[in-house]
């Protein structure tokens, strides 16, 4: 479910073609690690990665591929994507699932005009009257196009996503990393601690033990 959600995120959603930049939001996750490396796969110009501490960002550039990564705890994520990013991407695949220190990965001022942004669930676990990003304005002039979706609408592309993902992985060219935490008793905490960002890859509860 993970890799299809990246695969018909990057390629059906946000019509990714050869020679876009990519800026993925938590991109050490089971779908953003994906997100990126099926980019990078299919011909990006680039692609750029944030995750929440400094081992992540070492693990997309130096086992994943990603051109660029920074740490969103480290400083504003504008300023380091600008960094990471001079001439600006095409798509801004978001993964942020809570809010990060010092407020959300807002749609970034780099998206060049005709981009896409894939929608946010940094709004999962709000208990308040959810806040909108005060530069969406910027989508107007910019043209750009907002979409989120549910991966189950896009089962038409099962059998092509098997295909040649498993090729990939098997030729080694992608790459994936799972957590796993032992035992239903601890299912709740490896839950919370999918959400507090401990994870690297898919959170699995492994029910063996």
């Amino acid at each position: 479910m993970p890799g299809l959600t990246a695969y018909a995120g990057l390629l059906d959603v946000a019509s990714f073609k050869p020679g876009d930049a990519v800026f993925v939001s938590g991109a050490a996750g089971a779908v953003g690690s994906e997100v990126g490396q099926i980019a990078r796969l299919k011909g990006a110009s680039r692609v750029i990665g944030s995750a929440g501490s400094d081992e992540k960002v070492r693990l997309l550039t130096q086992e994943y591929g990603f051109d660029a990564a920074f740490n969103y705890k480290n400083g504003p994520v504008a300023e380091q994507l600008k960094e990471a990013a001079p001439d600006g991407i095409d798509v801004y695949f978001d993964n942020v699932g809570r809010r990060p220190p010092g407020g959300r990965h807002r749609p970034p001022q780099p998206v060049r005009p005709g981009g896409a942004l894939r929608a946010p669930s940094a709004q999962y676990n709000d208990t308040g009257a959810a806040t909108g990003p005060r530069n969406i304005a910027l989508a107007i002039g910019k043209r750009l196009r907002l979409q989120g979706f549910i991966v189950g609408d896009h089962s038409d592309l099962q059998p092509q996503f098997v295909d040649e993902v498993s090729a990939w992985v098997r030729s080694g060219e992608l790459k994936y990393n799972e957590t796993f935490v032992e035992g239903i008793d601890n299912g709740v905490e490896g839950f919370l601690g999918m959400l507090r960002g401990e994870n690297t890859g898919k959170m699995i509860i492994d029910l063996s033990r």
